[in-house]
């Protein structure tokens, strides 16, 4: 299925912003509405690599896209457990898996003027707050109180 004109024209502006900010990340299938996908590596403060993917919906931008860390995999809470075993957490910014990955919890509330690079830019605010986690033990929402919205306001 393809993107309508309208969409296509979205799409453009949203690819002209990442590459500005995120020029790391690459459009998956972007002429397949059913299968356009994002995906890119992200440097954290401590030069930790991660990558997102983050799925644009086929009715982006009424919708929300998804988001998920797929490397490293699995990828580790601090006690080594596996993160997706939190499935839907709101204290550790999570909804259940995508893909057999962790899923991130942005935007509890979604609007069609938020772009893609708004939904990474919180991945990489997650993340941080993720290595955080891993170094103290302490959830993520002990450092993202207001930040993002949690699991059950997603």
């Amino acid at each position: 299925m393809n993107w309508s004109k309208i969409q296509q024209k979205r799409l453009l502006i949203e690819k002209e912003i990442l590459k500005k900010y995120f020029p790391a990340f690459k459009w998956v299938n972007p002429t397949d509405s059913s299968n356009t996908r994002i995906e890119g590596n992200v440097c954290t403060n401590s030069m930790k690599l991660y990558t997102l993917r983050v799925y644009i919906p086929s009715d982006f931008p009424n919708s929300r896209p998804d988001m998920v860390v797929t490397l490293p995999y699995p990828l580790e809470g601090c006690s080594g457990n596996d993160l997706k075993d939190y499935g839907a957490s709101s204290s550790m910014h999570t909804l259940d898996p995508r893909d057999g990955y962790v899923q991130i919890c942005h935007y509890k509330d979604w609007t069609d003027n938020l772009t893609v690079y708004l939904v990474v830019l919180k991945g990489r605010i997650w993340l941080e707050a993720y290595e955080a986690h891993k170094r103290t033990g302490q959830p993520l929402d002990h450092f993202l109180p207001h930040m993002l919205g949690g699991a059950e306001n997603s």
